[in-house]
């Protein structure tokens, strides 16, 4: 099964902006991911076109599974 830790930005345009991390560690914490984002919104670290990250939205880890048709 395949995961990615989804991190959802809003931006000094009033927009927002996926930023997505392929297979995440196990055991990652909530507290793990708000200091990361926090640190990347700081530094200005996410910049969509000429905005940057201004704060974070969301973030979530997403699991997803292939089936291969019969």
């Amino acid at each position: 099964m395949a995961k990615s830790l989804k991190m959802i930005f809003q931006t000094e345009a009033g927009k927002t902006a996926t930023l997505s991390l392929a297979e995440p560690k196990d055991g990652l914490t909530k507290a793990e991911v708000q200091t990361a984002v926090d640190e990347m919104v700081a530094k200005k670290a996410v910049v969509i076109g000429s905005a940057a990250a201004t704060g974070v939205k969301e973030f979530y880890v997403l699991s997803s599974e292939r089936s291969e048709l019969a």
